[in-house]
């Protein structure tokens, strides 16, 4: 009987620290599925240089990265349930994804929201997008197909993604052979957040570390407490889809005190600055234990390093399983070794003594 655990991939480009729109839309889902999935979680170093790709960007990657293991660490992803690994460092990824890259129209590409909304963020105009961004999808397949992942666990804008992975792999499958598993994505119930008003309209657009409007994981109480009261209050009666309301549905757990909440502010019976009380207390219940776990990882002096390290030790090796099996199907191994074989066969002919050559 098969007992191996289904596989699952997940991950964040390590841009800046993680926030609160990454903790309800994947993170609380990768810790609750540690136990049912073997879980492979990416620090994809490769994908922030789409758009920041500098020298001095890419200077900061080490402490960048670190952020982002500290913040998964903190919200009880456990290194020793969860393979954590730095996308760079596996180099395989790069050869699948150059293959993934040739059966992939331009056209499927180009038409994403997604890339588009990424070169907006960036502050990139059309003719300075590179083609890293524009296949952006496709190394991202290439992550989730190494791994042979079924489960994709993604924020709602990455959704589409997994979709084309889940294409890729079909149509490989078809025309070479089973190799890759067909991934399924998997979208929070919470699949984004507003952002705070800690830049102009920040509030009208979803949470996002490149906008500049978010609630940082590691922020202290006073930072959290001073940007959720940027967000403006609704008028009596229009709380539905308001982003101050909007946290409230995300982080109060008793459904009957958000009805609660909402009814009373809609008739008047309290004001925005109560709920935003009320949100604030909530999120340091949620908080405050994710702090300490992290000081208590970040005072151990590099076991963050350690554990990136033997993450990516395990996936180089699942990297290199897999993308063996591609080269056999598409036959490029074949192709190799046969060269190799002739090559050698020569060899061994001009070793022969002259008589044998002239028998």
């Amino acid at each position: 009987m098969d007992d191996r655990k289904p596989r699952l991939l997940t991950g964040d480009r390590p841009t800046g620290p993680l926030h609160l729109g990454h903790l309800v839309g994947t993170l609380q889902s990768r810790v609750k599925l540690q136990d049912s999935h073997e879980c492979f979680i990416i620090v994809a170093d490769l994908h922030s240089l789409t758009t920041r790709s500098r020298r001095d960007e890419i200077a900061r990657l080490p402490n960048h990265v670190r952020d982002v293991v500290l913040d998964m660490l903190s919200v009880g992803v456990d290194p020793s349930r969860s393979t954590i690994y730095l996308q760079s460092g596996v180099p395989a990824v790069y050869d699948i994804a150059i293959l993934l890259q040739m059966l992939t129209p331009v056209a499927r590409l180009s038409g994403l929201q997604s890339i588009q909304d990424m070169a907006v963020n960036a502050g990139l105009g059309d003719a300075d997008v590179p083609l890293g961004l524009l296949g952006y999808p496709v190394l991202q397949a290439a992550d989730i197909l190494m791994a042979n992942a079924e489960l994709v666990p993604v924020g709602a804008d990455n959704e589409t993604h997994v979709t084309l992975a889940r294409d890729i792999a079909e149509h490989f499958n078809d025309a070479y052979g089973r190799v890759f598993a067909v991934p399924q994505p998997t979208v929070s119930a919470t699949p984004s957040l507003p952002g705070v008003n800690t830049v102009a309209g920040g509030a009208e657009r979803k949470m996002s570390k490149s906008a500049g409007n978010a609630i940082w994981l590691k922020d202290t109480p006073e930072e959290v407490a001073r940007k959720i009261r940027t967000l403006p209050g609704p008028a009596p009666g229009e709380s539905d889809g308001a982003p101050l309301f909007r946290f409230a549905e995300a982080f109060l757990r008793d459904a009957d005190e958000l009805a609660n909440l909402k009814a009373e502010y809609d008739r008047g019976a309290i004001g925005f600055a109560a709920v935003q009380d009320r949100v604030i207390e909530a999120l340091e219940k949620i908080l405050v234990p994710i702090r300490e776990r992290r000081a208590e990882f970040a005072a151990d002096k590099h076991r963050t390093e350690e554990i990136i390290v033997d993450g990516t030790i395990t996936a180089r090796k699942v990297a290199y399983e897999t993308l063996g099996k591609v080269r056999d199907a598409m036959g490029l191994e074949n192709l190799w070794s046969g060269l190799v074989h002739a090559t050698q066969s020569r060899a061994e002919e001009r070793k022969k003594p002259f008589y044998h050559q002239k028998s």
